[in-house]
């Protein structure tokens, strides 16, 4: 990636403002589900399941039930961006207004406002990755596979409804996941509707519409709701947006593993001598699974 500059006239003292970045979706997913970091390619999420059997109390030890120790595997892809800036080509616009005296250009004069841009594009590629990731895809979600092929690919979660993610059948297919929910999650203390921000909009007009809400002041806030008379948050995630899907599950059966826990917060920027530019790296490690796909609930 290089510096394009051929939105710019050349310069004419047009403005003495500070750059505004770009509003940018933020990333809400990884701060849900399960962390795991401290993985260089590969680790297993220990699962531990029991089965109990009881019996009229007598004399005697019979032993019954079992106790099942699995694990499913959580792989990271070492992914990176790299980018140069010649912070020469800036003094013919009116950025040269913010560039210090003489010849020798070795920092870039709106360093703040690009790292907060960067972090921005960084959180929404996250967030993106996570549930859109798909290697046999194209373009920057090619790295790694998101949650949406993985559950895909499950044969044991559950179908929850085939309706429409629209305003006529929106209220009855959410109604459809929840009663599609296995007995034994039905009281996790973490329950999640995961959806794309456009549905959560059309899910809030329609219980709007239909008079099913009530505010208590902190309803809708941050796009996240509760569904009335359930113990399950519908929450809109940028990463489900113009799929048309929604998933329904803890939000701690969803993992989501990494090298450092602030890798994708990380970047170096850097001048370099040898190249005369200023160069922008960045590096992090990322993966998805989920511990139980029989307790996800998919449209």
């Amino acid at each position: 990636m290089s510096l394009n500059l051929a939105g710019l006239s050349t310069y004419t003292d047009e403005q003495k403002m500070d750059l505004v970045r770009a509003s940018l979706l933020s990333g809400k997913t990884l701060s849900l589900i399960s962390v795991q970091p401290d993985i260089k390619s590969s680790a297993a999420i220990n699962i531990l399941s029991s089965t109990a059997v009881w019996a009229a109390g007598a004399c005697g030890f019979s032993a019954a039930g079992s106790t099942i120790l699995t694990q499913r595997v959580l792989t990271v892809a070492a992914i990176k961006k790299n980018e140069t800036i010649c912070v020469d080509d800036l003094e013919a616009y009116y950025t040269q207004s913010k560039m210090k005296a003489g010849s020798y250009n070795e920092a870039i004069p709106f360093e703040q406002s690009y790292s907060e841009e960067l972090a921005g594009q960084t959180s929404k590629f996250v967030e993106q990755l996570a549930w859109q990731g798909d290697t046999g895809g194209a373009g920057n979600m090619v790295l790694t596979d998101g949650f949406v092929k993985l559950i895909d690919a499950e044969g044991t979660v559950v179908t929850g409804t085939a309706l429409a993610m629209d305003a006529a059948n929106i209220i009855d297919a959410v109604d459809e996941m929840v009663a599609a929910i296995p007995e034994d999650v039905v009281d996790g203390e973490d329950l999640t509707l995961f959806m794309g921000t456009p549905e959560y909009r059309i899910l809030a007009k329609a219980y709007r519409d239909a008079n099913l809400y009530h505010y208590d002041g902190k309803e809708g806030a941050d796009f996240e709701m509760f569904i009335a008379g359930t113990n399950i948050k519908v929450v809109a995630v940028g990463g489900l947006n113009g799929l048309a899907r929604m998933f329904l599950c803890e939000a701690s059966n969803l993992f989501a593993g990494t090298d450092l826990l602030n890798d994708a917060e990380q970047f170096k920027i850097f001048y370099s001598e040898d190249n005369d530019e200023v160069r922008i790296i960045q590096k992090m490690k990322i993966g998805f699974n989920m511990a139980f796909p029989a307790r996800i609930v998919s449209n």
